[in-house]
C-alpha cells in the first residue's frame, strides 16, 4: 500500500513538503523512508518547525552515539546479560513484536554495581535498535507501515528501595528521553501489569517527563483478572506465555517459559566492578543520629511550594532500621492527625546506602521517620541527608 492510501493524500503532501527541509543531511535509505518522516511529523502534532528541530537533534544523536557502530559492537555487558529483564515473547495478533519486561523482580542496584553507565547507556541503544529493526521486519511482512512495539512491563515483588531510587529515577528519565526524542511513534501499547502502591511514588515523578501520546498509550493493572483478558485481545494465547494468561509453556511443561523469558534475579557479587559503596558518614552534609534500643526519632521536612521533591540518603552502621514518611496535616476539628505516603519499612544498606526521593503534592510538614522500636537489644548508628528540591528545580535535579 503507498502512503496515499495508507494515511491519505493530506498527509503525503506534508511528508513531501517536509523532506524538503532534509535533501542533503542523510542517507538515501533514511531519506526515502516516508514513514519515518511520518513519525517524527506525528511526534510535534505536524507542526514543521518543532518536527525539524527534533528531527535534526535525532541525527546529532546518532553520530554522537555513533549508532551504525554500536550495532557492530560486541556486548560489553554480556556477563550480566541473562540478568536484563526484558526478552521477545512473540507477536501480536496484527504483527506488532511484544516484549516482556519483568522490573520488578530486576536488580537494578546491581546492574549499577556490575557495569559502567556508559555502558549500560549503549546496551540499551542497543537492545532499541534491535528492536527496531526486528519491527521494520514485521512492517514489511504484513504490510502494515504504523505497526509499533507492544510492551509488557510487570512490576510484581517491586520493591519500596527500588521505587524510591534517586539513581534510578534518574537514569530511567534519561533513558526515556533519549527513547520518546529518537524513536517516535514506535510504540503501540504499554501494559503495566501487578501493579502496587510502590509504583505509584515512582510513577507521580515519572509521568511529568512523559508526552501526553506515550501516557496515552499505558494501561495500568494491579490483579491478574484484569490484565490477563486484557492481554489475550491483544496477542493469541498460543503466544502467550502460561504465566501471563496465555497457553505457551516450555517443552517440559513449565508456565515460566524459562527457555526464552528472563525473570531477572540479584546479580552475583563476583560480577560487580564496583567493590565498595561511598560511606555518606564522611560526607560534610551528613548528620549522624544514635537511636538506643527500643525508641524512634522523627526528622521533620518543611515543605513550601507543592510539587517539590523530597530526597533522602541514609545509611546504617549495622543491621537494619525502620523507616517511613508521613504528612502531618490537621482535621476539620483543628486535630492534628498523621498520614502514611511511605510506609514504615525495614531497610539495611549493608551494600549501598539508601537513597530515596518523594514528590509533594501539598505544602506542610513531612516526617521521616526512623524506627528501632522493634529492637530490644541494639542501638543503630545513622548517617542521613535530606534537602527539598522546589518544583522549577526539580527537572535539573532529575536529570543532571
Amino acid at each position: 500500500m503507498t502512503v496515499t492510501e495508507i494515511l491519505g493524500p493530506d498527509v503525503e503532501i506534508k511528508i513531501q513538503d517536509f523532506k524538503k527541509r532534509f535533501t542533503k543531511e542523510m542517507e538515501l535509505s533514511m531519506y526515502e523512508d516516508k514513514f519515518m518522516f511520518y513519525r517524527f511529523l506525528k511526534a510535534r502534532d505536524f507542526n514543521f518547525d518543532q518536527a525539524e528541530s527534533m528531527l535534526r537533534k535525532h541525527l546529532e544523536w546518532r553520530k554522537e552515539f555513533k549508532i551504525d557502530k554500536i550495532m557492530t559492537e560486541p556486548f560489553k555487558l554480556d556477563k550480566v546479560e541473562e540478568y536484563i529483564t526484558q526478552c521477545y515473547i512473540g507477536n501480536t495478533k496484527e504483527g506488532s513484536i511484544v516484549k516482556y519486561f519483568a522490573y520488578g523482580k530486576m536488580d537494578f542496584k546491581g546492574w549499577r554495581m556490575s557495569s559502567k553507565w556508559s555502558d549500560r547507556i549503549k546496551s540499551t541503544i542497543k537492545l532499541t535498535e534491535h528492536e527496531k529493526a526486528a519491527l521494520d521486519k514485521q512492517v514489511e511482512k504484513t504490510g502494515n507501515y504504523l505497526l509499533g512495539s507492544t510492551y509488557i512491563i510487570d512490576m510484581k515483588d517491586f520493591s519500596f528501595a527500588t521505587a524510591t531510587d534517586k539513581h534510578l529515577i534518574s537514569e530511567i528519565i534519561y533513558l526515556l528521553n533519549i527513547y520518546q526524542d529518537n524513536y517516535p511513534e514506535r510504540l503501540q501499547n504499554v501494559f503495566l501489569i501487578n501493579v502496587s502502591s510502590y509504583f505509584v511514588l515512582v510513577f507521580s515523578i515519572l509521568k511529568s517527563f512523559l508526552s501526553v501520546g506515550l501516557i496515552a498509550k499505558i494501561s495500568i493493572y494491579s490483579s491478574p483478572a484484569d490484565w490477563k483478558p486484557e492481554l489475550l485481545k491483544y496477542i493469541d494465547a498460543e503466544i502467550l506465555p502460561a504465566f501471563l494468561g496465555g497457553n505457551k509453556t516450555d517443552p517440559d511443561g513449565d508456565p515460566l517459559c524459562k527457555s526464552f523469558v528472563h525473570h531477572g534475579g540479584k546479580i552475583p557479587a563476583e560480577l560487580c566492578i564496583h567493590k565498595s559503596k561511598n560511606s555518606i558518614a564522611k560526607s560534610k552534609d551528613a548528620k549522624k543520629l544514635i537511636l538506643p534500643r527500643a525508641t524512634f526519632s522523627e526528622i521533620e521536612v518543611e515543605v513550601k511550594e507543592p510539587g517539590s521533591l523530597i530526597e533522602w540518603e541514609f545509611e546504617i552502621k549495622c543491621r537494619d532500621i525502620g523507616f517511613g514518611l508521613f504528612l502531618k496535616e490537621r482535621d476539620d476539628e483543628g486535630k492534628e492527625k498523621i498520614n502514611a505516603l511511605v510506609p514504615l519499612l525495614r531497610l539495611d544498606t549493608d551494600e549501598f546506602s539508601e537513597t530515596g526521593v518523594y514528590k509533594c503534592e501539598k505544602p506542610g510538614t513531612y516526617v521521616m521517620l526512623f524506627d528501632n522500636s522493634y529492637s530490644w537489644v541494639r542501638s543503630k548508628e545513622i548517617y542521613y541527608k535530606a534537602a527539598v528540591v522546589s518544583p522549577k528545580d526539580c527537572d535539573k535535579k532529575l536529570t543532571n
